[in-house]
């Protein structure tokens, strides 16, 4: 398989997980991507209340720093008000140019709300899409969207065989890492039994900056 091709995995990263991270090597190696951008989040119009974005970019460079073929995009976090996937893209796309293959990584739970996405239907023109099963979450898109990508359906050695219109799904490790059962334990737990219950799931550099700057209630005792 040629290695070509840049992976899109947006998110708030509200911390990094081995989930996020697990996923990112299924897909360089489902694909052949030369490399996964993680794109953490500004201000992510689904969700309500986030870690400042100071934060998450530095956990997130933390949590990557390893791979070389990771890399952080700040883009969304430079944007001022809601980000939008497709803004991302275009941007993205205007960047590479039209020749390389763009992949988007969603989760399954996110293929599923795909119609609700600001301005979905552009997407296939930008970039692949490819859907992976997270935390046991699994999901059907909705008609309109599965009659958009009708014919669309790739082979995973093949995706990255064109820039961009195809949709393919792909596995992934599992894991029980979750970002909101992290905050959880984090905020209800003296911090050296916290790290102990979810032990694997954030790089011990990550955890070193959750607790130096009290982010989640973390605490010592």
């Amino acid at each position: 398989m040629t290695v070509r091709g840049i992976g899109i995995l947006g998110g708030t990263f509200d911390p990094i997980h081995a989930g996020h991270l697990r996923a990112a090597h299924a897909a360089l190696s489902a694909f052949g991507l030369a490399r996964i951008d993680f794109v953490p989040a500004g201000d992510p119009w689904q969700k309500a209340e986030v870690t400042p974005g100071i934060h998450r970019l530095a956990m997130l460079r933390l949590g990557v720093e390893y791979e070389p073929r990771f890399t952080v995009n700040t883009c969304e976090l430079e944007r001022t008000g809601p980000t939008y996937t497709v803004d991302t893209l275009r941007a993205m796309r205007e960047a590479v140019g039209p020749a390389m293959p763009l992949v988007l990584i969603i989760g399954d739970d996110q293929w599923a709300n795909f119609h609700t996405w600001k301005d979905w239907e552009e997407i296939p023109a930008l970039a692949h899409i490819a859907h992976v099963a997270r935390n046991g979450a699994t999901g059907e898109a909705d008609g309109a969207v599965l009659e958009a990508f009708r014919g669309r359906e790739t082979a995973p050695e093949k995706l990255t065989e064109t820039p961009a219109g195809g949709v393919c799904r792909f596995e992934m490790p599992p894991t029980d890492a979750r970002s909101e059962v992290i905050r959880k334990l984090v905020r209800e737990l003296p911090f050296a039994e916290a790290m102990r219950r979810i032990e694997g799931w954030i790089s011990p550099d990550t955890a070193e900056h959750i607790l130096r700057h009290g982010l989640y209630g973390a605490h010592r005792a």
